[in-house]
């Protein structure tokens, strides 16, 4: 039993109780911003948290869309509990001596008729309490507002006495927490450690051989001297248009420094460990890891959207504007996916294979003619002499002229082995010079050279020859830029109009709008079929995951649409992403 194990069950009850509690008052009031950021060190390499509580209408109409969820996940709590009670005693007629099954049992008796707004806010914990995730050193800290400390302390304490763990509570300069450290000494000397404090909850995976460095932060002991997170989400929040009820920055240069100085608790902890001695990294090491890290030295997330029918969310992987720019000239511009559709899915991805290539080759021509000096780096200079051998190669035309792909559903059948069984919608296939590729394409199909595909033509039925799924009906057509291709009866009527969308925004590669119940139920149904049928009802891992599904089921029919893009913009990697739910 690991104590990420441990940390996983302690974990998911911490974070559904968050999920789904709402305590009487807020713990800040409104505006006065999150009063746990005071505990975030000036140095910590990433931090992540709300600046304000979330509206309480929002609150009332996820709650409202989540007790279907609620409901099904107590339906399956009490199955999962009542296998691995049954379990317990086939198997060994006494209590299991592995700790995670045991704990596991704990926590379902504690949540056992509480998957309720009443039964989870009895718990302790409060959803319009500020929370923040960060790190102390490259380890994690979680704080999040409560409602009822006493409430919660007595959870944790059942919980702890019901699975047979020690759980007396050990002190620290009067404050008192609890630890749980892995035994297996084939793994870093990591422990979750637990505090109930006056206000908040703590929880934070630390090195027990550097408690005496950490203890102190981690129990707030005192407040660090200075801290700069607040204003640093402001500042991010308003350069990006995030809101104030969630987002993150992590400093890859920052996290880098504290493996790469010598004076670091991780380095140092590293260093007792065995793991590596960071003393033993040469100047020339740390400049050129730091000189491939700058590459995209921060990585950025927030909240763009959030009301009762929709979450929008970015993420933003940074990069200098000049890498920034050769990416975005990597993308060859398409039409976008369409955000409105109504259809399954709409997918759209435009790369320059080509220039792909060419980047790579210029990258690995670089690293060729100045390779590293550093003595962990040597692999990459392997690889890159290995890369362009394989680059110097000829690539095929179709390759070389690939621009990119499209498909728009609005069916899609599948039989046992996920195989297309029948399909409603259109492809493009967007390439350099489409009809150099049919000419191509004819050489190779005789059955192809005699359909008369022209640019702007009406579409051309396909042969049944041509055909893998028997009875599917499709046609044919071609633009100036793509060929693109019709599936089921009367969707070619609109395919010279699919070919003729317009150019999405510049520096967009992939758009995907579709449907999140049809994307959970396909998901599931691999889900299904790969699973083992004679898995052991006992394990915990089982039960956990069948809870998870029934959460699954319940969430797919509230769900509504998806829609994601990815782009190159002058500041590197942005991702998009908007869930909307039915009313």
């Amino acid at each position: 039993m690991t104590v990420l194990r441990l940390a996983f069950f302690a974990a998911t009850l911490s974070l559904a109780l968050a999920a789904c509690d709402r305590g009487e008052e807020p713990a800040a009031p409104s505006g006065a911003g999150n009063v746990l950021l005071d505990y975030v060190p000036v140095d910590t390499p990433f931090v992540a948290a709300n600046l304000e509580p979330l509206p309480e209408d929002v609150i009332d109409a996820y709650l409202e869309r989540l007790q279907p969820v609620f409901d099904e996940m107590q339906i399956q709590l009490t199955s999962a509990r009542h296998d691995l009670e049954a379990g317990e005693i086939e198997d060994t007629g006494a209590a299991d001596d592995d700790p995670g099954t045991r704990l596991t049992l704990a926590l379902l008796r504690e949540l056992d008729g509480k998957l309720s707004r009443t039964g989870l806010s009895s718990l302790g914990l409060d959803i319009l309490s500020p929370k923040v995730v960060y790190g102390l050193g490259a380890f994690p800290v979680v704080r999040m507002g409560l409602s009822d400390p006493d409430a919660l302390r007595a959870s944790i304490q059942r919980v702890l006495s019901d699975a047979g763990l020690p759980a007396e509570e050990q002190v620290y300069e009067g404050i008192p927490y609890w630890s749980v450290v892995a035994e297996d000494p084939q793994e870093p000397p990591v422990g979750l450690y637990v505090a109930i404090m006056d206000d908040h909850l703590a929880i934070a995976l630390l090195p027990s051989i550097a408690e005496t460095d950490l203890l102190p932060a981690f129990l707030a002991v005192a407040k660090p001297a200075a801290t700069d997170a607040r204003e640093r989400l402001a500042e991010l929040n308003r350069e990006e248009g995030y809101t104030p009820f969630g987002s993150g920055i992590l400093d890859l240069h920052r996290l880098a420094d504290q493996f790469l100085q010598t004076d670091t608790v991780t380095a140092k902890v590293l260093a007792a460990t065995g793991e590596y001695d960071p003393a033993s990294i040469t100047p020339e090491c740390v400049s050129e890891i730091h000189g491939i890290i700058d590459n995209a030295p921060r990585i950025t997330a927030g909240t763009v959207e959030l009301s009762t029918s929709a979450i929008a969310y970015q993420y933003r992987v940074e990069s200098p504007a000049t890498l920034a720019g050769q990416l975005a000239g990597l993308v060859a511009r398409l039409p976008a996916a369409n955000a409105d559709s109504q259809r399954m899915l709409d997918l759209s991805f435009g790369m320059r294979f080509g220039a792909v290539r060419d980047f790579l080759r210029e990258k690995a021509t670089a690293i060729a003619e100045d390779p590293y000096l550093c003595e962990h780096l040597q692999d990459l200079n392997e690889s890159a002499e290995q890369s362009l051998a394989q680059l110097d190669q000829p690539m095929p035309p179709f390759v070389n002229n690939f621009r990119g792909l499209r498909i728009s559903l609005s069916e899609m059948m599948l039989d046992r082995e996920f195989i297309p069984a029948d399909a409603q919608g259109h492809l493009a296939l967007h390439v350099e010079q489409p009809e150099m590729f049919v000419g191509m394409a004819q050489m190779f199909l005789p059955d192809l050279s005699t359909l008369a595909l022209e640019p702007g033509a009406e579409p051309v039925e396909l042969p049944a020859s041509l055909i893998p799924v028997p009875g599917l009906v499709a046609f044919a057509a071609m633009s100036d830029e793509a060929i693109g291709l019709s599936v089921g009866a009367g969707e070619e009527a609109s395919l010279q109009e699919f070919l003729a969308r317009k150019p999405g925004p510049e520096g967009m590669f992939l758009s995907a709008s579709y449907d999140t119940a049809a994307y959970l139920d396909y998901t599931d149904r691999m889900a299904s079929a790969m699973q083992d049928d004679d898995a052991d009802n006992g394990d915990p891992a089982e039960a956990v995951h069948a809870i998870g599904m029934a959460a699954r089921s319940a969430f797919r029919d509230m769900a509504d649409r998806s829609h994601t893009t990815l782009r190159f913009g002058p500041s590197g990697l942005v991702i998009d992403g908007r869930m909307s739910f039915k009313p």
